[in-house]
C-alpha cells in the first residue's frame, strides 16, 4: 500500500515538474520567435527590446536542417573523436581571444581578484575596512580563495582567463558524460558535444574572472557522482557533496542547483527506496547550509575579527523589484540600490535590511495597486533576461570605457558593437530560438503521447531551468545570469535533432525503396488482362 502510495506520489512529482517546465520553456519559445533584446556595449546595461526580421525564422529552419543532415558525419566519427576536434579548436580560439585582450577586468571580478592578491600578501583590508568590497560581499569568500590560489601559481589574468578554458572544457565533458549515462545512446552524445561547443556564450565567459564559470563545472561533477550512486559507489556522495558545497560557494545561485539535486534525489527516493539516497539528501543539504559558515569562520579567525553578512540579502530581492528611472536599465535589473542603501545606513547592516524591507512593502503595494504596470514589469523583466541572445558573454568582456582593450580588426569588430557584436546577436537568437522551441516541444510529446516515465535524474534541465526562472522574477536579474540554464538544455535539443534525422533517414530509405520497386515493376513484363 505504501509502495504505491509512494510511486503515485513519485509520478505526480514527475508529471507536475514535465508540466511546469513545458509551460515556462513554451512561452519563451513563443517569445523569442515573437522578438529578442539587444544590450548595447556601453557601462550602463541599456536593454532595447526588438522585433525578429524574416530572415531570422529562415536562419533557425537552415540551421535546424543543418544538424539533421549532420547525422551522417556525425554516425561516422565516435564520440572521443567529435570531443577532441573541438576541444582544439576551442584551444585554438581561446589562444587567439586570450592574446588578443590586454588582460584588464573590471566591476565585480576586479575587486575579488584583487583583494585575493593582496590576501597572499597579508594584506585583509578588503575584509576588514568598513565599506569595502570584501566586507561588504562576505558571500565572495569562496571565489577570492579561489583566485588566491590562481594567484599563488600565477597572478596574471592570463592565467586566469586559461584557467577559466579548462573549466569550460571539463564542463562540456561532464555534460556529454552525464548524457551518456542517462540515455545511453550515442548519437545524441554526439549531438551534445556539437551543440554545446557551438554554443558560443559559454567560450567567451573564459574572459569573465567571475564564479559561474568554475562554479558551473562543479555543478555539473556532483551531478554526475549523484548519478553513479546507483552504481554502488560511497565515494560518489562524498565527491558530489563536496562538489556542490564547492559550487556554492564560488557562486551563491548555485544554490538553485543544489535544490535541483536534492528535488531528483527525493524523486528517485519515491520511486526506488534506497538508504543512500536518503543519506546524499542529508549531505547536500549540511553541504548547502554550513559551507559558507565554515569558510567565514576560517577567514574570520584569519583576520582575527567577526565578519558580518555584508549587504542584505532582501535588499536584492527589492532591488529585483524597482524600477528606477533616472538610470539606463531596465526594472528588475541591477542599479546599485544594494550598495546605496548599506552605504545610507553607515554600513549598519540591521538599518539597511529593515529599510530594504520597507522599500519592498512599498514595492509590492504598488503592484497590488497597478495590476498592469506590474504585468508590463514582469513580462519585460523576464523577456531581457531570457531572450538576450549573447547573455552579455561579450558585454562582460572589454569594453575600452574601462581601458579594456583588443587588438585584432575580428575581436574589436565584436568587442566594440559594429558587425561582429550584430553577427553574433542574430546568430544566438538563432541558437536561442532553436533551443526553446525544440525543448517545447519534446517536453510537450513527453507529457501527452510517450507513456514511459523518465529516470528521475532525466529531470534535471528541468527543474533547474524552472528554479532559476522563479528566482530571478523576484531577485536582482542579469542576462549573464541565466546562460547556463540553457546550456543544460542542449541534450534535449540533441534528442528531438536525433527524433528528426531518424525521421528524415526512414523518409531517404522509403523513397528509394519505392524507387527501386517501381524499376522492377517497368522491367517485369505483365501479363495481359
Amino acid at each position: 500500500m505504501f509502495k504505491r502510495f509512494f510511486f503515485n506520489l513519485y509520478q505526480f512529482g514527475y508529471y507536475a515538474c514535465l508540466l511546469i517546465a513545458t509551460i515556462i520553456i513554451g512561452f519563451l519559445a513563443i517569445q523569442s520567435l515573437l522578438g529578442g533584446t539587444f544590450i548595447p556595449l556601453t557601462i550602463a546595461e541599456g536593454v532595447i527590446f526588438t522585433n525578429n526580421p524574416l530572415s531570422i525564422y529562415f536562419a533557425v529552419f537552415a540551421f535546424i536542417l543543418l544538424l539533421i543532415f549532420l547525422r551522417s558525419t556525425l554516425d561516422r566519427v565516435n564520440s572521443k573523436q567529435l570531443f577532441l576536434f573541438w576541444t582544439i579548436l576551442y584551444v585554438l580560439a581561446a589562444t587567439y581571444l586570450i592574446m588578443g585582450h590586454n588582460g584588464v577586468i573590471r566591476a565585480d571580478a576586479r575587486h575579488v581578484y584583487k583583494a585575493a592578491i593582496a590576501f597572499n600578501q597579508g594584506d585583509y583590508s578588503s575584509l576588514t575596512t568598513t565599506g569595502d568590497y570584501m566586507y561588504r560581499n562576505p558571500h565572495q569568500l569562496g571565489l577570492m580563495t579561489l583566485e588566491r590560489l590562481y594567484t599563488m601559481i600565477f597572478p596574471t589574468t592570463q592565467f586566469a582567463f586559461v584557467l577559466n578554458l579548462i573549466w569550460t572544457l571539463g564542463s562540456n565533458f561532464l555534460i556529454a558524460k552525464i548524457t551518456k549515462l542517462l540515455f545511453k545512446k550515442d548519437i545524441i552524445v554526439k549531438y551534445t558535444i556539437l551543440l554545446t561547443f557551438i554554443f558560443f556564450p559559454n567560450f567567451l565567459f573564459i574572459l569573465f574572472v567571475y564564479g559561474s564559470v568554475p562554479g558551473l563545472f562543479f555543478c555539473l561533477l556532483a551531478l554526475y557522482c549523484f548519478i553513479k550512486i546507483k552504481k554502488g559507489s560511497f565515494w560518489y556522495m562524498i565527491a558530489g557533496s563536496l562538489a556542490i558545497s564547492i559550487a556554492c560557494l564560488l557562486r551563491n545561485n548555485y544554490q538553485i542547483f543544489a535544490l535541483m539535486l536534492i528535488a531528483c534525489l527525493f524523486l528517485n527516493l519515491l520511486s526506488k527506496s534506497d538508504w543512500k539516497k536518503l543519506l546524499a539528501i542529508f549531505m547536500v543539504t549540511i553541504g548547502l547550509f554550513f559551507s559558507g559558515k565554515a569558510i567565514k569562520q576560517y577567514y574570520s579567525e584569519v583576520i582575527g575579527q567577526h565578519i558580518g553578512n555584508g549587504t542584505p540579502l532582501i535588499s536584492y530581492v527589492t532591488m529585483g523589484l524597482r524600477d528606477d528611472p533616472n538610470r539606463a536599465t531596465l526594472g528588475g535589473w541591477y542599479d546599485g540600490y544594494n550598495t546605496k542603501i548599506l552605504k545610507r545606513f553607515n554600513y549598519d547592516e540591521e538599518k539597511a535590511s529593515n529599510q530594504a524591507k520597507e522599500d519592498l512593502l512599498k514595492r509590492l503595494a504598488i503592484f497590488f495597486q497597478q495590476p498592469s504596470y506590474a504585468l508590463k514589469f514582469f513580462y519585460e523583466k523576464i523577456r531581457s533576461t531570457w531572450t538576450e541572445p549573447t547573455f552579455q558573454s561579450i558585454w562582460t568582456g572589454p569594453q575600452i570605457e574601462r581601458r579594456q582593450y583588443t587588438y585584432t580588426n575580428f575581436l574589436r569588430s565584436i568587442y566594440e558593437g559594429r558587425n561582429g557584436y550584430h553577427l553574433a546577436n542574430k546568430f544566438g537568437m538563432t541558437i536561442l530560438i532553436t533551443t526553446y522551441l525544440c525543448t517545447s516541444l519534446y517536453l510537450i510529446y513527453k507529457l501527452f503521447w510517450e507513456k514511459l516515465s523518465l529516470d528521475s535524474f532525466e529531470l534535471y534541465p528541468y527543474i533547474f531551468f524552472v528554479g532559476g526562472f522563479l528566482f530571478h522574477i523576484f531577485w536582482e536579474t542579469k542576462s549573464q545570469y541565466v546562460y547556463m540554464y540553457v546550456l543544460l538544455l542542449m541534450p534535449s535539443l540533441a534528442q528531438v535533432l536525433v527524433t528528426l534525422s531518424d525521421i528524415s533517414q526512414k523518409w531517404k530509405i522509403g523513397r528509394i525503396k519505392k524507387g527501386y520497386l517501381s524499376k522492377i515493376y517497368s522491367i517485369v513484363p505483365q501479363k495481359n488482362s
